[in-house]
This record gives structure tokens, C-alpha cells and sequence, in this order.
């Protein structure tokens, strides 16, 4: 079996971060279905999940045809009142035969596509994650991206960030292999997109989706905390103060930190790795240092143009 998924994590278009009671209302996407909140570690809130009906190619590494035919779901996220995510993902399981059923079929099989192909899951995966900007192929993307664009547009925000950041996309594929314990090979493509391929046991393959939902919100942050620097480096050059981006910086992300938190310590073995190489939590530490080295510097700066103020007179 292979599940294939996509994320995709964005700050919300709203100034201050929103209170749980406020973030539980916009998620609230199905009527009678309860959205998911928790304050610990740190606030979270999750939607209920919605269902949507593909059918179309699938791409194969092998370039065999291959063709999907199920139900995809999918979900939003809001972590810290502040970090909004959409992720769909789906199972591919192969068909018992060549022809398509009616759609009764699928829907009693809710977030299954049936593979009509003589492709194997790592050549579905591979091919999967080699997509990276499908046609007429699967686009989960795009599923969480309507997501996305819907909270968006909720009447309850003021459409104001506060912080300058872009969006990020993670692609991910897990299958079931026979290697000791779980295994995530991440690479990058470009500066906002990444693909993942777990090789994992059969009995975490539903936990995949959640390592990958948590593995997207720090890669998001690490970036985003990128783009500050980045942007305080412009600024300073232009001779432009920079300490009110800085601090809205410290105030909305440093506190959002907490690699592994909410994943199941099945796959703790994952996050581990990755604090290895290519140590997350190392670049992490490096940029808050420097942010916080910039803000002591102006603040010094500042105390000292208003020393030499007080001695003019």
C-alpha cells in the first residue's frame, strides 16, 4: 500500500494571532462535525475533514499508465492562532480489476484510490514526487491549496501579516519497505518546495500524514525566519530602522518551535534523523541568535544616539 499527500503552510492573513474560539469558528468547514483543538503543547486546531472525488492519470517513474479512480481528504490546520496549513492526502490501493466501478464503490472507501495499473508503489512514488507541477496528473496540491484559499477569505480576518512570508509546499509519498525502523528522504526543490519519501511499516502508514503535516510547519518556519533576516539585511542597507520587524518576528514564531511535538513516537526515530542532518534545530538556533544579536545591536545603537541627545544639551 502507498499513500501519497501534500502540504501546504502559510502565515494567516490576519495582523495578531486569532483566540482558539475564533480559530475553531473559521475551521468549522462541515456543519455537525466538531474541529479539533488543543492548547498543549501549543494551540492547534484541526478541521474536519472533507472528501473529494478524482479520477485521472497517475505518473509512474516507469512511465507505465497508470490511472486513479477514489476519493481524496483533506484538512486544515491552524497552529499558535497563527499558521495556517491545507493537506490532503490519499491511499492508493490497486484495483481488483481493469475496469472503472460505479462511484458507490469509492465513496464507501473514503480517502482510497484504486490504482488501475501494472505499476508497483515505488514506482507510483517516485513518479508521484518527480510530478512536481502535475497537468493531467493527480493534484493534491491544488485540493489543499481551495483549502487554503477558503479560510483565507474568511469574513472574520482582517487580511493584514503580520510578518513577510511565502508559502511552502511539501509533497510526500510513503510506502511499507523492510528497512529497520522508519526512513524519510527529504530533498528540496527551489526555496519553498520539498518532497518527502518515508519507507515505513505497514502499521504507520496512517501516522505518515502527521509527521509530514509537522515536518512542513517547522520547514516553514525555518524559511520564514530566512526571509526576516534577509529582509533586515535590505533594510539596513537602505538605512531603514528594522527592530519592529524583528520583534514582531520573536513575538508571533520563536515560541512556535517544537520539532516532533505532535507526532507519534513511532516516528520519533524520523525527527531524530533529521536533527542529525541536516540538523534542523541547529539552523534554527543560529537564526534566533541572529535575530536577537540585531535587535541588541539597535537597541545599543538606540541608547546611545539618545545619550549623545541628552549630552548636546
Amino acid at each position: 500500500m502507498l499513500v501519497l499527500g501534500e502540504v501546504r503552510t502559510c502565515l494567516l492573513h490576519n495582523t495578531a494571532p486569532l483566540p482558539t474560539p475564533l480559530v475553531a469558528q473559521i475551521l468549522g468547514t462541515l456543519p455537525g462535525r466538531r474541529v479539533l483543538c488543543a492548547e498543549r503543547p501549543i494551540a492547534h486546531a484541526m478541521s474536519p475533514e472533507l472528501v473529494t472525488g478524482i479520477d485521472c492519470k497517475l505518473a509512474t517513474s516507469s512511465r507505465v499508465r497508470a490511472r486513479g479512480i477514489g476519493t481524496v481528504t483533506s484538512r486544515a490546520m491552524i497552529t499558535s492562532g497563527l499558521v495556517l496549513q491545507g493537506s490532503a492526502s490519499a491511499y492508493l490501493r490497486r484495483a481488483t480489476g481493469p475496469s472503472r466501478q460505479a462511484w458507490s464503490h469509492y465513496v464507501d472507501q473514503l480517502g482510497v484510490v484504486e490504482v488501475i495499473s501494472r505499476a508497483d508503489a515505488a514506482e507510483l512514488a517516485e513518479g508521484y514526487l518527480a510530478d512536481s507541477t502535475p497537468v493531467s496528473t493527480i493534484d493534491l496540491g491544488s485540493v489543499s491549496e481551495r483549502l487554503i484559499s477558503d479560510i483565507q477569505g474568511h469574513v472574520q480576518l482582517d487580511h493584514v501579516t503580520s510578518v513577510r512570508a511565502r508559502p511552502t509546499w511539501v509533497r510526500w509519498a510513503a510506502r511499507v519497505g523492510d528497512h529497520d525502523g522508519p526512513v524519510a528522504r527529504v530533498r528540496s526543490e527551489g526555496d519553498v518546495v520539498r518532497a518527502i519519501e518515508l519507507i515505513v511499516d505497514e502499521s504507520q502508514l496512517g501516522l505518515a500524514a502527521r509527521f509530514c503535516e509537522d515536518f512542513a510547519l517547522h520547514d516553514w518556519l525555518l524559511t520564514t525566519l530566512a526571509q526576516v533576516i534577509e529582509q533586515t539585511n535590505r533594510l539596513k542597507a537602505l538605512g531603514q530602522q528594522t527592530i519592529d520587524i524583528l520583534t514582531t518576528a520573536v513575538e508571533r514564531l520563536f515560541h512556535v518551535w517544537m520539532p516532533g511535538a505532535q507526532v507519534d513516537p513511532a516516528l520519533s526515530p524520523l525527527w531524530d534523523a533529521l536533527e542529525q542532518r541536516p540538523g534542523f534545530s541547529r539552523q534554527w538556533n543560529t537564526q534566533v541568535a541572529r535575530i536577537r544579536d540585531h535587535i541588541a545591536l539597535q537597541t545599543l545603537q538606540a541608547v546611545e544616539q539618545t545619550r549623545r541627545g541628552s549630552a548636546d544639551w
